[in-house]
Formats: structure tokens, C-alpha cells, sequence
């Protein structure tokens, strides 16, 4: 039995933990775009070029059965809006794949990424993307916290605010 047993259902979720993810993004000021908080670290404008690599990653080896990371490097002229607009084409064509999957094949195993390891059905692998996502959203959350910028908050609620409504 899998977890997740309808593409609808997972690509409903999928949509929604992306917005939230795109509004993370939004908040990154574009003069900030190559800010790292030490040499080695992912950029901000890195965290997202990486989103849109692992989302190709991991919708291919779902669709096609194998693993291969496209890569996240600077190219000239990158702007927040064309790296979130890039992201948006990115993630506009692996729903389109995905929309073509057989519910029955979420249930299917997939190959691991990791040598000598056991297949993974596929609704894994689309939970591990939106997981790996979650990850990214969080690390640019503590960037913005770094530069002494307000994160936006999750569901439009600050944690104050619950306790002023639940009064």
C-alpha cells in the first residue's frame, strides 16, 4: 500500500509547498542573491537553482528510472525574478510528466541513488523531493534570519497571533 496512491493528491500538495517555498524566495533582497553566510556555503541564488536541478533529478528517476543531477551554476545575467521564473518553466514541466504517471506506479520501485541499496517506490521519491524542498526553504529562512530580514511566516501567521485568536 503506498502512502501517497493518487498523482492528483501528491501534486496538490506538491503546488502548495511550492508557493510557500516561492514566497521564501520573494523575500530575498536581489542584491543579496550571491550572499553565502561563509565560503562553501550555497548562495541564495544557489538554494534556488538547486531546487530547479533536484526537481529535474528527482521527476526523472520517478518517470524514467534514472538518477541525474543537471547541475545549479551561476550563468550571467541571473536575477531573483529569472531564477524564480526558470524554477516556475522547471517545475511547470516535471507536474506536466507527471501528470502523464499511472497512480499504479507510485507504488512502484524506482532505483536508489545510493550504491548497493534497495529500490524505492516512487511516492518516496516524490515525498523525499518535497522533503529536500522543505530543507531549502528552511536554510533560506536562516539566511534571511543572518541578513536581519524578517522570514515570511509559513501559513501567514506569526505564533502570537494564534494565541491572540485562540483568546
Amino acid at each position: 500500500m503506498a502512502m501517497i496512491d493518487s498523482v492528483q493528491s501528491f501534486l496538490d500538495y506538491f503546488e502548495s509547498t511550492r508557493r510557500r517555498t516561492i514566497f521564501f524566495m520573494r523575500a530575498v533582497p536581489p542584491d543579496k542573491l550571491d550572499w553565502q553566510p561563509k565560503p562553501g556555503e550555497f548562495t541564495c541564488g544557489d538554494i534556488i537553482r538547486h531546487l530547479a536541478a533536484t526537481e529535474q533529478m528527482y521527476v526523472q528517476v520517478v518517470m524514467d528510472g534514472q538518477w541525474f543531477y543537471p547541475g545549479h551554476d551561476k550563468q550571467a545575467g541571473d536575477t531573483l525574478d529569472s531564477l524564480i521564473e526558470r524554477l516556475e518553466k522547471v517545475h511547470a514541466t516535471a507536474v506536466s510528466r507527471l501528470r502523464s504517471l499511472d497512480n499504479d506506479e507510485l507504488s512502484h520501485p524506482r532505483p536508489s541513488i545510493i550504491p548497493q541499496s534497495t529500490s524505492v517506490k516512487a511516492w518516496r521519491w516524490l515525498m523525499a523531493m518535497v522533503e529536500h524542498e522543505v530543507h531549502h526553504r528552511s536554510q533560506l529562512a536562516s539566511y534571511l534570519m543572518l541578513l536581519g530580514i524578517e522570514a515570511p511566516q509559513i501559513f501567514g501567521l506569526k505564533v502570537e497571533e494564534l494565541n491572540d485568536l485562540a483568546k
